[in-house]
């Protein structure tokens, strides 16, 4: 009997000790490869208003001078500052930007690009964003000529207030050409609604971001967490998300309406007029939820007769997420 106790002892203990050797081996695993650091929370934003500069909002921006810096979690990459912070620097009218004068110079063809965050550089340093890189490529095809790029991206923005900027400041830099970039959330007229939206950074990935008390000692289970809500809530929002765009014509007229507007000023002033589209960086190699709202755009510009650089088949060898 003492015998038979001590083997069912013996066997708890192992079962027991291997969990936690099991445990322990999965933790190394999940450090080591970092998949859980990008996972844990948003970064978090402050307001620096330049000493003795503007504090209000410019008419075509943000506040003139000031700068905005963004605190990371974590710096997986090791990309962001020691502190794990990225600072976005305004310019005099409100942009992230350099300052450009308002006359052109001779020989010069300037761009100016309308977008959001993807365009503005959230998290990004200004040499890498695409219009920072744009001129340095064209001059290789076009060695003769000097491209200026202006870049009025403003986080949050539609399409709307992007035509709106347009007319108030961009107009006035006589741009050769004006691109667009367009992400599906331009749609939408308030990004902050509670109500069923086309979003994916605001609800889609906080979701799962956020963690418990157990998802802070424990990276078995902090991966495990954002599994199961992933699949649940984020699959669930995704949903009703791209439902809303399906069901709400409204949505796409507020953007259509804008894009037709700016290819008609743009083809008076004779400056060229290009869409760009980003996706959403999720099911890239896959079924690609957004794609609906990609082909509306896509099929607005053949029957406008807009050149559309589509990135969503640039980036279709991806997940995703790894972007």
């Amino acid at each position: 009997m003492r015998s038979k106790r001590r083997r069912i002892s013996f066997r708890i203990i192992a079962l027991l000790a291997a969990t936690v050797l099991s445990l322990g081996c999965a933790k190394i695993v999940i450090l080591l490869s970092g998949i859980n650091n990008d996972y844990r929370e948003s970064g978090a934003s402050m307001l620096i208003p330049q000493p003795g500069g503007p504090t209000e909002l410019s008419a075509c921006g943000h506040v003139p001078f000031a700068t905005i810096r963004t605190r990371y979690p974590t710096n997986p990459r090791g990309y962001f500052n020691s502190d794990n912070t990225i600072d976005h620097v305004y310019n005099s009218v409100g942009w992230r930007d350099g300052e450009h004068a308002i006359e052109k110079p001779v020989g010069t063809f300037r761009i100016l690009g309308l977008g959001d965050s993807y365009v503005f550089g959230q998290g990004v340093r200004i040499k890498d964003r695409s219009l920072d890189r744009l001129p340095t490529e064209l001059h290789r095809h076009w060695p003769k000529t000097e491209f200026e790029t202006i870049n009025t991206g403003q986080s949050g923005y539609n399409t709307g207030q992007e035509f709106q900027l347009l007319q108030e400041c961009g107009w006035k830099y006589s741009p050769d050409l004006v691109i667009l970039h367009f992400v599906p959330n331009d749609i939408e007229q308030d990004i902050y609604t509670e109500k069923p939206k086309v979003e994916f950074f605001t609800e889609y990935t906080t979701s799962f971001l956020g963690t418990d008390w157990m998802s802070q000692h424990s990276e078995v289970w902090a991966l495990a967490r954002r599994k199961m809500l992933g699949q649940l809530k984020g699959r669930a929002y995704i949903r009703q998300s791209v439902e809303s765009f399906a069901t709400q014509p409204e949505k796409w007229e507020s953007c259509r309406r804008p894009m037709a507007e700016m290819s008609e000023q743009c083809q008076q002033r004779k400056v060229g007029f290009l869409v760009v589209l980003f996706p959403f960086f999720i099911g890239l190699d896959g079924e690609y939820p957004f794609q609906p709202i990609h082909d509306r755009v896509k099929d607005f510009c053949a029957e406008s007769k807009i050149p559309c650089l589509d990135l969503r088949e640039t980036f279709r060898n991806f997940s995703g997420p790894e972007l």
